[in-house]
């Protein structure tokens, strides 16, 4: 999130200290490393009452540069109680996030990744395209990379589409359960393609946010993710 900072040309002020030097040392009385609104308002009041009674009746303060100054330092607290708004809002939906996230817990997303858990001669995945396909094609491999089938489909619409391989080789054996992987071609508006690979996996909890992190979610394959990453919750 940006931060709007405080304008530091407020806290130093010439025309003030130019009229006197009792002004001039007022404003090196005031702390340089004040930061908040309420104090930096403080400082401007302790040196333009530093100016008003030590000015040179030969040479009076500005009206028109006084009150630029005033608008000035009512600026600054305008944009500080802005970036509490702010910061209050982000942390409101912070806390929506965390909450969406927890009831993810306990269920199968998909989310980024090649990875295909076969389980009871099943495995589950998705593929994400940007745009519609005329075909697409999946090579599953094994643990030594090895092709084991290929499949091929149509048309496939764009946005999230769940995919799944029934566990056999190109000879149509069926393969042991286990960790495969799966690589996509796809050929979109006449172009070869390899889109986004989704892979299905439980969430087991979650990582609270951050002020720099937004709600990770840990899944059961020993890996966390982002939950703007789910594609789908099964």
């Amino acid at each position: 999130m940006t931060t709007i900072q405080n304008n530091p040309s407020v806290t130093t002020l010439p025309s003030a200290t130019n009229n006197s030097s009792a002004a001039g040392s007022a404003s090196a009385a005031i702390s340089a490393s004040a930061s908040s609104a309420s104090q930096i308002q403080d400082q401007f009041m302790t040196l333009l009452v530093a100016q008003m009674k030590y000015q040179d009746p030969t040479n009076p303060m500005n009206s028109a540069e006084m009150t630029s100054q005033m608008a000035q330092i009512s600026t600054v607290d305008g944009v500080n109680k802005l970036n509490g708004s702010m910061n209050s809002l982000l942390t409101q939906m912070q806390t929506n996030e965390a909450y969406q996230a927890s009831s993810m817990v306990g269920k199968s997303v998909m989310v980024p990744g090649n990875t295909l858990n076969l389980t009871k001669g099943q495995a589950n995945f998705g593929v994400q395209l940007s745009a519609p396909a005329s075909s697409l094609k999946v090579n599953v491999l094994n643990a030594a990379g090895q092709t084991v089938n290929v499949l091929t489909y149509g048309a496939e619409p764009a946005g999230t589409v769940p995919l799944s391989w029934n566990g056999k080789d190109a000879a149509g054996n069926q393969l042991p359960d286990g960790k495969y992987t799966f690589q996509l071609a796809a050929n979109v508006a006449g172009q070869n393609v390899n889109p986004t690979g989704l892979t299905v996996a439980s969430v087991t909890g979650i990582l609270n946010p951050t002020a720099n992190t937004s709600t990770q979610i840990m899944l059961d394959n020993n890996t966390t993710t982002n939950i703007s990453n789910v594609a789908q919750i099964r």
